[in-house]
């Protein structure tokens, strides 16, 4: 696989747990990545991504008042969403099949199972980068 700089990605961060997100900003800067924006619920997600404009966004399962894939639905609908074809990574636990089908109806790119670390995180960030521009490339899940 050839390598991928990273460090040019805007990243959502979404998780209503702060010290999770203080986690994975550690990760991702770990990885090169500066430019992390964070969200710790579905509203203020979507007015981040309408400001920041990021190239993807890593969205907890667990929002608290609402779960992950329904954000992602919404980020989906091209009636309330800044950028519908913003690529979404669910962040979930692992051994759901039915989270796994309800992500992808809900139109996420890619599932990673929590907890994760950082070469699974970067695996997944340079398989989405590499097939952005590739009309033919399938979607990339990760079987939980």
């Amino acid at each position: 696989m050839p390598a991928i700089d990273l460090s040019r990605l805007n990243i959502l961060l979404i998780d209503d747990s702060r010290s999770v997100r203080q986690v994975l900003s550690t990760l991702l800067r770990g990885l090169g990545i500066t430019r992390i924006y964070e969200s710790r619920d579905a509203e203020e997600a979507l007015v981040t991504a309408r400001l920041c404009r990021p190239d993807l966004a890593l969205v907890d399962y667990d929002l608290g008042q609402t779960s992950g894939v329904e954000l992602i639905r919404r980020f989906r609908d091209v009636l309330i969403s800044p950028n519908p074809a913003l690529a979404m990574v669910l962040m979930a636990p692992p051994g759901l099949p039915h989270l796994l089908r309800g992500a992808a109806e809900a139109g996420a790119d890619a599932v990673i199972p929590k907890p994760f670390n950082a070469s699974t995180l970067a695996l997944r960030l340079t398989q989405l980068v590499q097939s952005a521009g590739r009309q033919d490339a399938p979607p990339v899940h990760c079987t939980a």
